[in-house]
């Protein structure tokens, strides 16, 4: 009987040290994936941040996600659960946005989920370092998508 038991807290005592061990990550190994963006890419990008977080702060909008376009905002939007985009909505958000910026023209606004993210997708793409030439092509789409 004494046996078993000893070779029972043995298992556990082996067992328990096993999944105790911790792994040691060497900080200097991590691989840094954040590349800045330059010149007027980055001005492109922090301008379209900066009316994102206009449109965040107005009631009933969660989310935002902006990419410009030479005079153009293209705005995806995620609407609170109980709220809908209005006529009146878009219009408080375009007078924002251009008394924001004045060197926008036009607003376009849309509360499509797939669009929110194919703009999230291209704004990634340019915080990773993506020219914003190779992807006039695509804002180009998104913009014809929701005219």
């Amino acid at each position: 009987m004494k046996r078993r038991f000893i070779y029972l807290v043995l298992v556990l005592l082996i067992t328990l040290s096993g999944c105790t061990s911790e792994k040691i990550i060497d900080e200097s190994k991590k691989e840094n994936i954040a590349i800045p963006v330059g010149g007027a890419d980055g001005e492109i990008l922090e301008r379209s941040e900066n009316i994102s977080d206009i449109v965040v702060e107005l009631y009933g909008i969660d989310d935002a996600t902006t990419i410009i376009l030479n005079n153009t905002a293209i705005i995806g939007l995620k609407i609170a659960y109980d709220q809908k985009l209005t006529d009146e909505t878009i219009k408080i958000i375009e007078e924002k946005v251009i008394s924001y910026d004045d060197s926008l023209t036009e607003v376009i606004v849309t509360d499509k989920d797939k669009i929110f993210s194919e703009i999230s997708d291209i704004v990634y793409d340019l915080l990773q370092g993506s020219s914003y030439d190779s992807l006039v092509d695509e804002i180009n789409k998104i913009k014809n998508k929701i005219k």
